[in-house]
């Protein structure tokens, strides 16, 4: 239970959001925390369902309406928005959708969570705004359904162990070499802190009094704190690059162990390209434990040790570098979000940019058996205009904090060198404190400049670890405390009423489903696209666990037995196998890493793939390149089947495996297939009739449903939807 705390005057918060799909439950995060609810933008993915794609404002409307608000999808006119309560959702530029939190007559101030915060003028507006917006009416108090409660405690407590976690790597691990680096960097800026001292010990001691055997003593001692300095300086870099090392190698192990136990649901509701950019994060972090960023770190003490210091020679010209230091900061502050913003819509540009060269080059045939090079390249100049001219803007704002920024330079250093020398001229400073006071407010205003990039780099490490820390916040397939079950020796599979979504508010794939596979028997699966053939093959392999109904194995709930038992014991040959960058061989041995030569070419010729093998020059140790790209879309599944050859599975699971296979390989093959496995389950999924020869009962499926089952001849007198399959596929 949370109490709304509206504040007429505080400042809309903001959320960035970490996924291309994620910007509509960014929004109602961010409406959330405007009244009182904060933390939730992790967990709200999950109560949303959000699919790969994204969401859309039915589900946004539902999702509000969990925590208890008043949720209208509405389509409006511009006036509309200034007397509609806000903040609202927009839809925007047609696959986007953003807050607005505020509305005159001329201008809309909106919360993207792609790029940032942005007042528009009210043409920008409604040029991208189609007057499609989402209304929501808070409650008196944000109160969670129950099931919603649930998650975000889950959430909670992940992020706790998160906290842990990051807590044990960083603290625990390196405390020792993070205490040497601080030590070491403490030394060298005391170190540094010695030039202007010896600087003015010179001029006021031996330039201007004559002694020169003090000369000698600074002379030897400068080149002694000269060498120490260097010797401090290699130590602390050999140790932070150490420590970089090791934190990037131990962070990064755990953030791929803990991707790769992740359910099959997380990686269905992101992008390729989320997880691309979540690993290219780690380029932000190693950047963050660079040299640079500790002398940043250090620069902030300095700045708040030597101002004092100027203080300490003279009080005003210590108030004309105390004002310009302040300035320096003030004006990087204000020019931070502008800057913030102009970044994130390059970075959101520039990927649209290389989203179109990409998609131009993998549909590079198409494109030139369509002849379409001309409207392709029109199409890619439109968005790269677009992008550079967000580069400009980006360049010329900060063309301006530089300028800005240097005038302040200038003029504080203009006005110290005239003020000093005014004052060192009547005698209150002595030349060598002047120059020494000029040198020690240099090296503030140095510190200064760093301290500046030092925050734009830390505005960005939130996400940063938002990105990366989502991931790690995921729950894996099994945790450390559930008690599973061992596998049964029945290979008996029963579904019982089993219904089945990939979303929360998506129509069923599965509706009701109820039947029995006895143990070794042959099984086909046929009906149209889309009937839900191959989502119930993935729950029999636990893929998914959020289905309704129940599947056991052996009389065990299925979600009582470790996944990666039940994947041993059921093998399941997919649509469209992965072949790995690797040699022939290494790809087969996937599903037998322990397989000697041997069992490999003999699995290889099983799959008929021995013959092809052979051809190549390098044999089983030929390399096939990324995704199998030196196979053939055969040869590809050929590997693919050899794999199945080298398991131990109680249940065969064929998902279109003969796709691309000719009839004579695939006859083959599955003899070969029905043969090894002889007395054991097999399911075979198929769209040709050819491929159902071997079975003995045939499952159809239509629409989710379980229309039909029996064997090949009481399905044909039945003349139903199986007749009609194979009425339509003989006549064709």
């Amino acid at each position: 239970m949370r109490r709304l705390q509206l504040r007429r005057f505080r400042p809309f918060p903001f959320l960035k959001q970490r996924d291309q799909s994620e910007c509509g439950t960014a929004c109602l995060a961010m409406i959330l925390q405007w009244y009182g609810f904060e933390n939730v933008q992790a967990a709200l993915r999950d109560i949303a369902g959000v699919w790969a794609y994204g969401t859309d404002l039915l589900t946004l409307a539902r999702t509000a309406e969990r925590f208890g608000f008043r949720a209208d999808g509405v389509r409006m006119r511009y006036q509309n928005l200034l007397s509609v309560p806000l903040p609202l959702i927009a839809h925007y530029r047609g696959n986007h959708f953003v807050v607005v939190y505020r509305a005159t007559e001329s201008h809309v101030w909106i919360a993207d969570p792609g790029i940032g915060k942005e007042k528009l003028t009210k043409d920008e507006f409604l040029a991208r705004w189609n007057g499609i917006a989402l209304l929501l009416e808070p409650p008196p108090q944000i109160v969670p359904h129950t099931d919603v409660a649930d998650i975000l405690e889950r959430y909670r407590q992940r992020q706790r162990t998160l906290g842990s976690l990051l807590r044990a790597i960083i603290i625990e691990r390196f405390r020792r070499p993070l205490v040497e680096i601080l030590l070491a960097s403490l030394l060298l800026a005391g170190l540094g802190l010695s030039l202007p001292l010896f600087t003015q010990a010179i001029i006021d001691n031996v330039l201007v009094l004559g002694n020169n055997a003090l000369l000698v003593a600074l002379a030897v001692a400068m080149s002694i704190i000269v060498v120490m300095q260097l010797v401090l300086l290699y130590a602390r870099q050999l140790l932070l690059a150490q420590m970089r090392i090791e934190f990037e190698y131990e962070f990064f192990s755990r953030f791929f162990e803990r991707m790769l136990h992740v359910g099959q649901r997380y990686f269905d509701a992101h992008k390729r390209e989320d997880f691309i950019g979540r690993f290219q994060e780690n380029l932000k972090l190693r950047s963050l434990l660079s040299s640079g960023t500790v002398q940043a770190l250090l620069d902030v003490v300095l700045i708040v040790v030597l101002v004092p210091v100027l203080w300490f020679y003279h009080p005003g010209l210590a108030a004309i570098a105390t004002a310009v230091v302040f300035l320096f900061a003030v004006t990087t502050l204000l020019f931070t979000p502008r800057l913030r913003l102009l970044q994130n819509k390059v970075f959101t540009e520039n990927a649209r940019t290389m989203g179109a060269f990409l998609d131009t080059l993998l549909g590079i045939t198409t494109i030139k058996l369509l002849v379409a090079e001309l409207p392709r390249l029109w199409h890619w100049r439109s968005i790269y205009k677009h992008t550079l001219n967000r580069v400009h803007s980006a360049m010329v704002t900060q063309a301006r904090l530089s300028i800005i920024l240097r005038s302040l330079v200038v003029l504080g250093q203009v006005a110290i060198y005239w003020i000093g020398a005014w004052i060192s001229a009547e005698g209150t400073l002595s030349v060598g404190q002047y120059v020494a006071f000029l040198a020690i407010f240099g090296i503030v205003l140095g510190a200064s400049s760093s301290v500046g990039e030092l925050w734009q780099a830390l505005t960005e490490l939130g996400v940063t670890f938002a990105r990366l820390g989502d991931v790690l916040l995921q729950e894996p397939e099994v945790t450390a405390d559930e008690d599973l079950l061992p596998m049964p020796e029945s290979a008996t599979v029963v579904l019982t009423s089993v219904s089945f979504s990939y979303a929360p508010q998506a129509p069923p794939v599965l509706r009701d489903i109820s039947l029995e596979i006895p143990d070794g028997a042959h099984i086909g699966i046929i009906g149209r696209n889309g009937s839900g053939k191959t989502t119930l093959a993935k729950l029999l392999v636990r893929l998914y666990d959020d289905y309704t109904g129940s599947i056991t194995i052996g009389g065990i709930e299925l979600r009582s037995l470790h996944p990666a038992e039940i994947r041993r014991h059921i093998a399941m040959l997919p649509q469209d196998p992965y072949i790995f960058d690797g040699t022939i061989a290494e790809n087969i041995a996937l599903a037998k890493p322990d397989a000697t030569m041997e069992e490999i070419i003999w699995a290889a010729e099983q799959a008929e793939l021995h013959a092809d093998v052979q051809r190549f020059y390098l044999g089983y140790h030929q390399r096939v390149g990324n995704s199998g790209a030196q196979l053939s879309g055969g040869q590809r599944l050929k590997v693919a089947l050899a794999r199945l050859f080298l398991t131990d599975a109680k249940i065969l699971i064929l998902d279109e495996a003969s796709s691309a296979l000719d009839a004579l390989s695939e006859e083959r093959i599955m003899r070969n297939l029905y043969a090894h496995f002889a007395g054991r389950t097999i399911i075979a999924i198929a769209h040709r009739l050819t491929t159902l020869q071997h079975v003995e009962r045939i499952l159809v499926l239509d629409r989710g449903e379980l229309v039909e089952e029996g064997s090949h001849e009481e399905l044909l007198r039945r003349q139903g939807l199986y007749y009609q399959f194979l009425r339509t596929y003989v006549e064709v």
